[in-house]
């Protein structure tokens, strides 16, 4: 069951808000959380053209070695996905990338430096099409109550087969985040190649990798939705939206 995802998230209009829950700072759009591959790597997409600062687009890396590096189209890593993950992090930088739709489910991202040129077919399930018009219809404050984020965790794990993972957890900068994930599809087929190397097939492993000790989902898949993370230090958070509003 093919989903036409190329329609629905190119129509997702890059703006600047803030989150509707008080003391957060907010991240909207679509990511694949992990895609692990044959030779050890493992790749992660995170695409937010809504959020408190500005769009922008991220490739996670983890090498074999089980080294994470974030690379970011953006402007600024104060304001990407190294915000929150820095710490743990071997490399990150800024870079160009582009994102197309070969088709209505096939998806490819194409990064400048390193040269990465990344192609995912994503599919939906009949169990898929009744989690997601469950999830999308339920209220945010539903994720911040533990017994229902919690009975979501386990239909993760138990009906989606994603491992032992949490949608509300510390990121190694410490700010607590819960993740929001409105419609999940899997991922049926992958290539990936980086510098020219071929990473190999996608795989689902037996232990979930991790990042900074949050555990990350180990079958591939692609999720549409948001996070909200805490805001820990508000003059911080202030003086970014300024900074960014100046470049």
């Amino acid at each position: 069951m093919a989903p036409d995802l190329a329609y629905k998230l190119k129509e997702i209009e890059p703006k600047v808000s803030v989150s509707l829950w008080p003391g957060f700072e907010h991240y909207k759009g679509y990511g694949v959380m992990s895609l692990p591959f044959s030779s050890g790597y493992v790749l992660g997409l995170r695409v937010f053209p809504e959020n408190d600062f500005a769009p922008y687009s991220s490739v996670w890396i983890q090498n074999p070695d089980g080294e994470w590096s974030i690379f970011n189209d953006g402007p600024s890593l104060k304001t990407s996905c190294p915000r929150l993950w820095g710490p743990s992090l071997r490399h990150t930088d800024l870079t160009s990338m582009s994102i197309n739709w070969l088709d209505k489910n096939i998806i490819e991202i194409e990064m400048e430096k390193p040269r990465l040129v990344w192609s995912m077919t994503i599919r939906s399930t009949p169990l898929l099409k009744v989690l997601n018009a469950m999830n999308s219809g339920l209220p945010l404050w539903t994720w911040s109550n533990n017994t229902m984020r919690r009975v979501r965790e386990k239909m993760a794990c138990s009906l989606l087969k994603m491992g032992k993972i949490r949608f509300a957890f510390e990121t190694p900068n410490h700010q607590i985040v819960y993740i929001m994930p409105e419609e999940t599809f899997f991922i049926s087929s992958s290539k990936a190649l980086l510098e020219g190397v071929d990473l190999g097939t996608p795989i689902q492993l037996k232990h979930n990798p991790m990042i900074g000790g949050v555990s990350l989902p180990r079958r591939p898949n692609l999720i549409i939705g948001q996070a909200h993370a805490s805001i820990n230090d508000p003059d911080e958070y202030q003086q970014t939206k300024e900074y960014i509003k100046k470049q």
